[in-house]
């Protein structure tokens, strides 16, 4: 069995405002409509400025269409399947 490597991660200035500059699309992701869910259900997305602006059906044909996007502007992240909706 592999342990994982915990340690801890001091970044530098520019690194903190990167990762930072992607905090209002991180959050829309979080948030992301039910029908957005469902058009990418399945798929790798890259998120910029609250967008999708890229979405494939495997993380190597994404990366390989984004391909030279500055990826520390972009969230990338694969979209599962919607939870249960109950309409009442």
């Amino acid at each position: 069995m592999t342990t994982p490597v915990i340690r801890a991660w001091n970044p530098s200035a520019r690194e903190e405002n990167a990762f930072r500059a992607t905090d209002a699309s991180f959050q829309w992701l979080c948030n992301l409509p039910t029908d957005l869910l469902r058009q990418y259900r399945g798929k790798w997305v890259a998120v910029k400025e609250c967008s999708v602006i890229c979405a494939a059906d495997s993380l190597d044909l994404l990366l390989r269409e984004l391909g030279d996007t500055d990826l520390e502007t972009v969230i990338i992240d694969r979209i599962e399947r919607p939870g249960w909706m109950v309409y009442r």
